[in-house]
């Protein structure tokens, strides 16, 4: 007997009494899912099916092991809903928390800008690409301390463009230069 008549000759008289094993336990959408699920590892292991009542018992056997892992899930899906309800959840920004923070995000572009390009590529590998020190040596050349000088140096000028456009540099910027939120067409 071919692999095909050996699964219809299990799944159609068994079908019927393992849907109802898990009707009788799960609630229908997830009994239906589960009697597939068992049909589903009875085809992939059909070589090692055994014949008559034993085919029955076993069909019974990997119904119980599907049961069990369904209720498994079941239980953890269960704790970490609960889990979820104790975290806080944070208010979506009103719109205007959106456009101040956009607005935000030109004004350290256009300062970054009008920086010279090597002043520019520090600062974005130091707090965009989140490089160490000894990264940005070895990709400029120069030493680590070379590199923390000049991360400090570009700093500076950045916070200088940024005053000469008229913008006041706070904690509130440093964060909004740091966030990967945001991208150039921000």
């Amino acid at each position: 007997m071919d692999q095909e008549a050996r699964f219809r000759s299990l799944y159609e008289p068994q079908y019927p009494d393992l849907l109802a094993y898990f009707l009788r336990r799960l609630k229908h959408e997830d009994a239906v899912e589960a009697a597939a699920d068992v049909f589903l590892a009875a085809w992939r292991r059909i070589d090692h099916a055994p014949d008559g009542q034993e085919a029955r018992l076993w069909l019974f056997g990997i119904a119980r092991n599907v049961l069990r892992n369904r209720q498994r899930t079941n239980r953890r899906v269960r704790r970490l809903l609960v889990r979820m309800a104790t975290v806080p959840v944070n208010p979506p920004q009103n719109p205007e928390v959106l456009v101040v923070k956009r607005a935000q995000n030109c004004e350290v572009v256009a300062a970054l800008d009008r920086l010279r390009s090597i002043d520019r590529e520090v600062i974005q590998l130091r707090l965009w690409e989140e490089a160490s020190y000894d990264d940005i040596a070895v990709l400029l050349g120069c030493s680590r301390h070379a590199a923390e000088q000049r991360y400090a140096k570009a700093l500076r000028r950045l916070r200088s463009v940024y005053h000469q456009a008229g913008h006041e540099w706070t904690s509130g910027t440093q964060q909004t230069l740091q966030t990967q939120e945001w991208t150039r067409e921000a």
